[in-house]
């Protein structure tokens, strides 16, 4: 995971997969130039699950992270950029609904990759698929990620509630990895989740042209390593339009955030030089395609960026204060490539 499905992406992708689900998902027999057409629906629509048990969509995701660093130090000027690659598949199935409209539904990794780069030796790769055997831990960690279901509480509004499975999969991954912390948390979990078949807070009646907000509060890379970083996403969504592709409506959903990242300083070491952090321009924006006869994603593509400048003064008043500026950009894509199981 940057986590493992996230970040962002670019408003070309979501063309190309809006051309690939209809051409592949549901328009198969369908005259191109039947395949899309703007709608306006008979009255309101809503985009709050309405799932029925046994319900079941495969998704395909994508993100790819770019952080750019520079250092000055004693004068002299340091840069690294590292690039963040995750890929893969899951399944969503529905496996409960109360009367409500909540439900209980297990999310499934069925494979992931993870590649890291640095622009100048050959990328680290970690590949549920093709395990390296080099690098055991790691192994552990994919193969337990791929082989622990999670069970997901999604609340009638497309909230997530919670998510059960963690602490299996920490012991599938085996100590090693939960004493390096790699194994991703149940805040992480109900990330993805509420990026996966849900529109979260979803209203229950809605019309084109209606918006909404959410908050929300998600773990992030940390910005000082041995630090923790959280992310308050302050949300709007915008309900677009309506399209008809091969007879299924499709609802367009636009978001953006203003993200307010707060970094926890307090577990530095206590006689670590004072450090301070500014981070600046933290901003998202997506764009969902909902399924209005399934009540569930068919693709979602999103952007996040922001700069943070950190100083670090140490004790030594004649030695001047490091200044590091940290550029991250992601990207991410989700596509569902099939309804019902393998």
């Amino acid at each position: 995971m940057n986590k493992p499905m996230k970040p962002r992406i670019l408003a070309t992708a979501l063309l190309f997969a809006l051309s690939l689900f209809a051409s592949s998902a549901i328009a198969q027999e369908a005259k191109p130039t039947e395949q899309v057409k703007e709608a306006k629906p008979a009255g309101p629509v809503t985009l709050r699950p309405k799932w029925e048990a046994g319900q079941t969509a495969r998704y395909e995701f994508w993100s790819k992270t770019v952080k750019n660093e520079k250092a000055l130090m004693l004068g002299k000027e340091q840069t690294k950029s590292t690039t963040y690659i995750t890929d893969g598949t899951m399944t969503w199935t529905v496996d409960e609904v109360a009367e409500d409209g909540s439900a209980v539904c297990t999310l499934k990794l069925n494979n992931i990759k993870f590649t890291i780069g640095n622009g100048k030796d050959e990328p680290k790769i970690i590949d549920s698929q093709n395990l390296g055997g080099d690098q055991p831990v790691f192994d552990s960690l994919v193969t337990a990620m791929v082989s622990t279901p999670l069970k997901v509480s999604v609340n009638a509004d497309g909230t997530i509630a919670g998510v059960e499975g963690v602490d299996a999969m920490n012991t599938a991954a085996g100590q090693e990895a939960v004493d390096a912390k790699l194994v991703p948390e149940e805040i992480d979990f109900m990330e993805t989740a509420s990026e996966l078949a849900t529109l979260i807070a979803a209203p229950a009646s809605a019309t084109p042209g209606q918006t909404w907000n959410a908050k929300n509060t998600w773990n992030h890379d940390s910005v000082i390593p041995g630090t923790d970083t959280l992310g308050e996403w302050d949300t709007n969504f915008s309900f677009a339009s309506v399209s008809n592709i091969a007879g299924v409506p499709i609802a367009t959903i636009k978001s953006k955030s203003t993200i307010d990242m707060k970094v926890d300083l307090s577990k530095l070491p206590e006689r670590s030089p004072d450090v301070d952090v500014q981070i600046n321009g933290a901003t998202g924006r997506g764009e969902i395609l909902f399924d209005l006869s399934r009540h569930e994603t068919v693709a979602r593509n999103d952007s996040m960026s922001y700069t943070a400048n950190i100083t670090i003064s140490p004790p030594n008043d004649r030695i001047p204060p490091i200044k590091i500026t940290v550029n991250e950009t992601s990207q991410s894509q989700l596509l569902r490539i099939g309804e019902g199981a393998d």
